[in-house]
């Protein structure tokens, strides 16, 4: 959830669900999906406190969604505390390390949708910590009513990094088989606190 602190800086971030993504990419010919704790909650059914909606694009595909939203939608890079507006056609370059872009309708509007800049692209899911890390794009991701999202190893993989509360890991372990919690393993540093709780960590029962 949005801090004090961030809303007196930035301003507020209005409450959006996915199917609210889902209508705001409707007819979009990009690649795009959900992530985070959003991810986890329609993976196990678990209702998650409400968070921002994280929606997931390849950062090669950035144009082309400038280009889909612009006229209709403010967007504006996040980087560093700063924000930066981004015109549709503008050719202007995101500094290095960019991942992050907020909507919001105009200037008197509420922000309402986080785009993450990831380095996947149409076919491969590349790990935006360690771009080596990679699978099939199909394999990163499942669909819900209709939404792509990603699966909750990708989410916890990024959570992990950010040292999140451990609440992500308990909701998503249900989720998780012997081969996810393995992956997600290899993703934690020798003494990061969820080590232990993921390799003594029942695998999940087998989908009827």
């Amino acid at each position: 959830m949005q801090s004090e602190e961030g809303r007196e800086l930035y301003g507020a971030w209005a409450e959006r669900w996915p199917s609210d993504a889902a209508e705001l990419l409707d007819g979009y010919s990009g690649s795009w999906w959900i992530g985070g704790s959003w991810a986890i909650g329609a993976a196990t059914g678990i209702e998650r406190p409400r968070t921002d909606i994280d929606i997931v694009i390849p950062r090669s595909e950035l144009s082309l969604l400038r280009g889909w939203l612009g006229g209709r939608w403010q967007l504006w890079s996040a980087f560093q505390g700063a924000l930066k507006p981004l015109r549709p056609h503008d050719s202007d370059v995101l500094p290095i390390g960019t991942t992050s872009i907020w909507l919001r309708r105009s200037a008197y509007g509420q922000w309402e949708y986080e785009i993450l800049l990831d380095p996947s692209d149409t076919e491969s899911w590349r790990f935006r910590r360690d771009t080596a890390v990679t699978m099939p794009l199909e394999d990163a991701l499942f669909e819900k009513d209709g939404i792509r999202y990603a699966k909750p190893q990708i989410v916890l993989a990024y959570a992990a990094a950010e040292r999140a509360d451990v609440s992500w890991l308990e909701d998503a372990l249900p989720a998780l088989d012997d081969e996810a919690r393995a992956w997600v393993v290899d993703r934690l540093a020798d003494d990061h606190p969820w080590r232990q709780r993921l390799e003594s960590a029942p695998a999940a029962a087998p989908a009827e």
